[in-house]
């Protein structure tokens, strides 16, 4: 670094340059990318409008951000934000790297190895998955920060639940886990967490179950999460062939469900139950028509104990599914002329339009397999390296003591991909999106491990683990 920049410039700069990393899938595709959820929220921020189906705070972050001028400044928003966790995480858990231009080598393999900088460049809530549990895991996890430092945290993670209802419920999956483990373990005796600081992280999750209802009363939506979930659940339960059986011991009754006509023409999957305009939901008048039969439909379902093993066993398959459906490309196909997404970004930003037009995804040039090929090797060792650090941590309280900082980075983590896989996958869609959008964050992980430990700590967590166990000394305890 030169002699005449001053060392205050060098963090703002480091931040300013794994920014710049973090939205390369945007200046390669030459605009931010769009699926074909994108319009929606794009209308929220033109409008104001709470979409029936997702929450209206992604819109008004668009709003915010874009300033309705440019797209581009909200894709910014998101790299700045997600830069700041990254280099914090970094930070925290790999202490040794302590230059920072070895931080953004670091954050640069991650986007090389995941292909991260995707979702990151998409104009969808789905990054900020990743970074509300990023922000989750330096709230949970490390010293008592600075006042400033902590509450830019919280309001980075009450900012990322409320983008969407999948991060809802995963993010309180997480926070109410991680409590009942780190009691289970001793974590809060050990001092290995922070009661305090679990109380207020877990505050601010479930305060957002009464915040985002509030911001849709208040833009007149009502005082409801979503207005759609039944017909999502519903659509969900007719995937599962639930909805199958319970129509076959409810169709005769006295006032027959308007489904009944239905009942040997359900859909295969739950897209073609929402968004097939032959589909019955829609042959049958649509959200307004059914939205009390479906719920009905869901509370006699989840309230009827004969449904249960079906329930558990589709939730637990479709959780594993979920798990292992991690590749890039998803939904992101060209969205030309006469689609939402081409008819929204006109309607925000109408000179970006040629921009959008000619970008490498609405010429349909955008290819993945070299990407997801890498992105799954990435995955696979990454697996290899989180056993290795637990199970060298079970056979030596030494080790574990060492590894204690990255062991619980994993567990958050782990937490937090289980937790969104098993929302989006059991109560939404099965869709390589919904959960390659947190998966990334393992390998970030194990890069973690192997730039604070190196490949000999590695080597040696695993030596650990395949020797025939010791017994432990008196007052040995595992983290684990």
């Amino acid at each position: 670094m030169p002699a005449s920049v001053s060392p205050r410039l060098v963090p703002l700069l480091t931040l300013l340059l794994a920014t710049l990393l973090l939205l390369s899938a945007g200046l390669y595709n030459g605009f931010p990318l769009v699926t074909s959820d994108s319009g929606s929220y794009i209308n929220s921020a033109i409008h104001f409008e709470v979409p029936n189906d997702r929450p209206i705070v992604y819109g008004l972050f668009i709003r915010a951000t874009g300033l309705k001028f440019s797209l581009w400044l909200v894709v910014l928003a998101q790299a700045l934000l997600l830069a700041w966790v990254l280099l914090r995480c970094v930070a925290e858990f790999a202490p040794r790297v302590r230059h920072r231009s070895g931080r953004l080598v670091l954050v640069g393999l991650t986007l090389w190895a995941t292909g991260a900088s995707y979702y990151c460049c998409q104009l969808m809530p789905d990054i900020f998955s990743a970074i509300g549990l990023l922000a989750l895991a330096l709230l949970l996890l490390g010293p008592v920060r600075p006042v400033g430092e902590r509450v830019g945290l919280l309001a980075t993670a009450a900012l990322a639940t409320l983008m969407h209802n999948s991060n809802l419920l995963a993010f309180t999956l997480v926070v109410l886990g991680f409590g009942l483990v780190a009691w289970w373990q001793g974590l809060f005796r050990r001092q290995l967490a922070s009661r305090r600081q679990w109380g207020l992280t877990t505050a601010t999750v479930l305060a957002c179950w009464v915040l985002l209802p509030a911001i849709h009363a208040a833009f007149g939506g009502g005082f409801v999460l979503s207005r759609a979930t039944p017909v999502f659940l519903v659509g969900r339960l007719v995937e599962a062939g639930i909805v199958d059986k319970y129509l076959d011991r409810n169709c005769d009754t006295a006032q027959p469900l308007k489904l009944c006509a239905f009942r040997d023409k359900l859909p295969n999957d739950a897209i073609t139950f929402l968004w097939d305009e032959k589909s019955p939901y829609y042959q049958t008048g649509g959200l307004e028509d059914n939205l009390d039969e479906y719920r009905t439909i869901v509370g006699h379902i989840l309230t009827t104990p004969r449904y249960y093993p079906y329930l558990i066993q589709e939730g637990l398959r479709s959780t594993l599914r979920q798990l292992t459906h991690l590749g890039h490309g998803d939904g992101l196909v060209p969205f030309r002329e006469n689609t939402n997404p081409y008819w929204k970004v006109q309607e925000f930003a109408s000179y970006e339009l040629k921009a959008y037009m000619s970008s490498l995804q609405n010429r349909g040039s955008l290819h993945f397999e070299d990407l997801n090929a890498r992105f799954y090797g990435a995955v696979l060792l990454s697996l290899l390296v989180a056993a290795g650090l637990i199970g060298g941590a079970r056979r030596s309280a030494v080790a574990a003591a060492r590894y204690t900082p990255l062991l619980l980075l994993l567990l958050v983590l782990g937490l937090g991909l289980v937790a969104n896989a098993f929302v989006t996958g059991a109560l939404a869609n099965v869709l390589d999106r919904l959960q390659g959008r947190v998966a990334w964050l393992l390998p970030f992980a194990a890069l973690l491990v192997v730039a604070e430990h190196g490949p000999d700590g590695v080597r040696r967590a695993w030596q650990l683990w395949c020797r025939p166990a010791a017994t432990p000394a008196p007052g040995e305890q595992s983290v684990i």
